[in-house]
């Protein structure tokens, strides 16, 4: 049965009202998991972004100032009074980066520290797997933690859980800094094949 609206009547139907909610439950049934599934691929994408920054700042602060800068990951908490005393972990869950004296901090540590960051502050959920600590000398070059040159790249990876993407971003012996996706093809913009192998950074 029909139902004829008054001239100035307002307000709807319970039958466009029961379109309505059906019309919503679908689209929310259809958007959120793929929502869900983009904030968390939005989240590896932005911790991978601001480690790779880390890096680069890290290689620009040792030729600034001519001298060995170490960036470390860590699973302490970098702060100024923290950073002579943090322990480099490889897999750590944050990083910092802090002014060397050969090859321990300088004793002042306001002139030590340099920067750091907490994952968790992206996510909890992130994931970062490499080397505890990357070496730069005052000419941007790579270091091992002897204070000797690499041959080979470094290499972090950037995960999390449920989310259908993984980043690597490496640096080079000559202090290249990249960021890649293991997933698309060598020769694409943004492939980490072939100066990286999959073996080295798995795909998601």
């Amino acid at each position: 049965m029909l139902t004829l609206r008054r001239a100035g009547q307002q307000g709807v139907t319970l039958l466009e009202l029961m379109i309505t909610v059906t019309i919503v439950g679908i689209v929310g049934a259809i958007g959120i998991p793929q929502m869900s599934q983009w904030i968390r691929n939005t989240s590896v994408t932005s911790a991978a972004e601001i480690l790779q920054n880390g890096l680069r700042q890290a290689e620009a602060e040792a030729i600034r100032r001519n001298l060995r800068v170490e960036f470390l990951l860590t699973d302490g908490t970098p702060s100024v009074s923290t950073i002579k005393t943090l322990t480099a972990s490889a897999n750590g869950k944050n990083w910092a980066i802090r002014a060397l004296d050969g090859l321990t901090p300088l004793a002042d540590q306001n002139a030590a520290y340099v920067n750091g960051f907490l994952l968790k502050e992206v996510s909890p959920e992130i994931s970062l797997e490499g080397p505890a600590s990357v070496l730069f000398s005052g000419t941007g070059r790579v270091l091992d933690t002897a204070g000797a040159a690499v041959a080979d790249h470094r290499v972090y990876r950037i995960s999390r859980s449920n989310a259908d993407k993984a980043l690597c971003v490496f640096v080079t012996p000559g202090g290249g800094i990249k960021l890649c996706n293991p997933a698309l093809e060598s020769g694409e913009p943004f492939a980490c094949q072939p100066q990286i192998s999959l073996e080295k950074c798995p795909k998601a």
